[in-house]
């Protein structure tokens, strides 16, 4: 566990493995800590000779959080859909920008990476701004631009007046995102409060997912400039996803030059064990055949 400093920025992150193999580095989706990148989804990529790296995006975890920042979300999505000039407290360049420190700090040139939501657009933008420290791309629930035009007001209205007192307040808002985005096979009560305790025990912050939406709502749109990204590309999203459309998936790999598109017919915009599971089995064998080094082995 360390951290990495980007100006006032403190990035937390933590080595999954030990050892000197090819780095992948982990991005979380909005307003998630790197705790969802469990040692469940580290076992394949470490058998397969990765050193996973997890990273708390600013304004979650133990990285800077900017609780004092209240963006005016309605007001970032007009200017966004061009009325007004609303910006958000940083940019998705700035959360790019936390990543490159963290590869600094470890004296990493290149790496994999794997973004998910929020994460997978920070690893796009490193891939088109600073195509040399990207070795390849794994994108799960993939966008390239602005939500702006899908997302309506009331949706922001209820992030802004969201306000979670503690964790039992954190692990009923999570039961609660659960029932609304994962699919009802899905659905542990249990299994949800046990990580809903973890994600709190190690960093859930007042506004911070907001500020995540303000950063997205703000993403440049990325679909021309990805024409020039020359990784191996995988992206992975499911058929029933009610916050990014699969659309957006698709007009994202059409971007990107060879991308490898798989829509999974049982997933929605959550992330359970069985799916953590095969999506790590996926992504092992997507780096392995880009990197004739590595060596996936069967991972139950």
């Amino acid at each position: 566990m360390a951290f990495a400093t980007n100006g006032e920025t403190c990035v937390f992150y933590e080595r999954m493995a030990a050892g000197d193999g090819p780095a992948v580095i982990l991005l979380a989706g909005a307003g998630r800590p790197s705790t969802d990148f469990d040692g469940l989804f580290a076992a394949p990529l470490v058998a397969a000779g990765l050193v996973p790296i997890r990273v708390d995006n600013r304004d979650t975890g133990r990285s800077t959080a900017l609780v004092d920042a209240v963006p005016d979300l309605p007001a970032i999505r007009a200017a966004a859909l061009g009325n007004g000039d609303a910006l958000p407290p940083y940019g998705i360049a700035d959360m790019a920008s936390d990543v490159l420190a963290v590869m600094d700090a470890e004296a990493i040139d290149r790496a994999h990476f794997i973004g998910r939501s929020i994460g997978g657009l920070i690893a796009q933008q490193l891939a088109v701004r600073h195509p040399d420290r990207v070795v390849s791309l794994s994108l799960i629930m993939a966008m390239s631009r602005s939500m702006a035009d899908v997302i309506p007001d009331a949706a922001l209205d209820r992030l802004m007046a969201e306000n979670i007192a503690d964790e039992a307040a954190y692990v009923e808002r999570q039961i609660g995102v659960a029932q609304a985005n994962a699919m009802a096979q899905d659905f542990d009560a249990e299994r949800i409060s046990a990580e809903a305790r973890i994600a709190w025990r190690h960093g859930i912050h007042r506004g911070g997912t907001a500020r995540h939406f303000a950063a997205s709502l703000a993403a440049p749109d990325l679909r021309a400039a990805l024409d020039a990204v020359r990784v191996p590309t995988l992206i992975l999203h499911g058929r029933h996803d009610k916050v990014i459309p699969l659309a957006r998936a698709a007009e994202t790999a059409a971007a990107i030059p060879g991308a490898t598109f798989e829509i999974d017919e049982t997933m929605g915009h959550d992330g359970p064990p069985r799916l953590r599971a095969a999506w790590a089995r996926r992504i092992a064998a997507h780096l392995a055949a880009a990197d004739p080094n590595l060596h996936p082995k069967s991972h139950m």
